[in-house]
């Protein structure tokens, strides 16, 4: 389905619609890597002075998923953090498992002082609950629900003391296909909702002010504009006015629109090493008249896991004369034996 682009940080931060698969992924295949990996380490070499930034929208070079992490031998993550001047920062994760050796909580420390920060529970189709701690006091917590075949449907939010801070309700077709996705605010008023026609291939958006009056909404078929609007006093940025869809044959459209209710429309192309859809080797954007406006280029060693080792990084824009190095990643992997 759809993504969004967020302007600022919202209450209901917890509440982006959770587009899930019934197919529950390892930590492993969550942070882009294949195979029993043990461990990971990872650094970047920025390119000195090369003037290219990433857009807002659809991401042309994709963050590494881990920069240092460890994992069992089911492909759960025992610690992960990244290394700085030669100091580790971020979280050892112990496991507690049940009779048939499943995962049921997960608990993060940070390595720096020791804490509990966050408690995960865990059932077959993912996480049902999260408690967040700060200086050893429960923050606040989020709980989950999902049907018969994996797909989340419910997630509500809660303080301290169990008031309710907003939730989210949707409805998925057996393949994960989002059909109605709906967030309310701690008061029970609707923010935004959307809706998919399988059959028609019409999806809808809307967001709604704390009166329930309408703040924006969109209608799209086919993965195509057909109508925008939003007041002329809109607040620049509004939610809802940036978002992708899926084209096909690694084409994403994005929309960026205006309270002047014009929408801006680009294309991002993705090619794939041996058309895995999963190591690019090219990003390139471009307006609606196809003229080329960035571009990324990646070049990587692979090890036998077709797990990249090395990736060098060329960047383009109007501004270079030609394609330019931007960096160079490099990744130490180990693997369970």
């Amino acid at each position: 389905m759809r993504s969004f682009q967020w302007s600022f940080i919202v209450l209901l931060l917890a509440f982006r619609f959770p587009f899930v698969h019934a197919q529950v992924k390892t930590d492993v295949q969550l942070d882009d890597l294949a195979g029993p990996v043990k461990s990971v380490s990872s650094s970047t070499v920025p390119a000195p002075d090369v003037k290219w930034q990433q857009p807002e929208g659809p991401a042309m070079v994709a963050p590494i998923g881990c920069h240092h992490c460890e994992y069992d031998p089911d492909g759960n993550k025992t610690k992960s953090g990244q290394v700085m001047d030669k100091k580790f920062y971020g979280d050892r994760i112990r496991l507690l498992r049940g009779d048939d050796g499943k995962v049921t909580d997960r608990y993060f420390y940070d390595v720096s002082t020791g804490e509990l920060h966050r408690h995960d529970l865990l059932g077959p189709s993912g996480k049902t609950e999260q408690n967040v701690y700060t200086g050893g006091k429960l923050r606040y917590r989020t709980t989950y629900a999902y049907d018969q075949y994996g797909n989340r449907t419910e997630m509500r939010s809660f303080d301290a003391a169990g008031g309710s801070q907003g939730y989210s309700l949707t409805a998925f077709t057996q393949d994960g296909t989002l059909l109605k996705g709906s967030t309310y605010a701690k008061d029970n008023t609707l923010s935004y909702e959307q809706t998919y026609d399988p059959e028609t291939e019409i999806e809808r958006f809307t967001t709604y002010d704390e009166f329930g009056k309408v703040k924006l909404t969109w209608t799209t078929a086919k993965g195509k504009m057909i109508s925008f609007w939003e007041p002329g006093d809109a607040s620049p940025r509004n939610f809802g006015e940036h978002f992708t869809e899926p084209e096909g044959a690694g084409n994403i459209a994005d929309y960026a629109c205006h309270s002047d209710l014009n929408c801006e429309l680009s294309h991002v192309h993705y090619e794939y090493l041996d058309g895995d859809k999963h190591t690019p080797v090219s990003a390139e954007w471009r307006d609606a008249e196809g003229n080329l406006k960035l571009a990324a280029y990646f070049e990587y060693n692979l090890d036998a896991y077709h797990n990249w080792t090395t990736r060098r990084v060329w960047v383009w824009n109007p501004d270079l004369s030609q394609r330019t190095l931007s960096q160079t990643d490099a990744r130490a992997i180990t693997y369970w034996k």
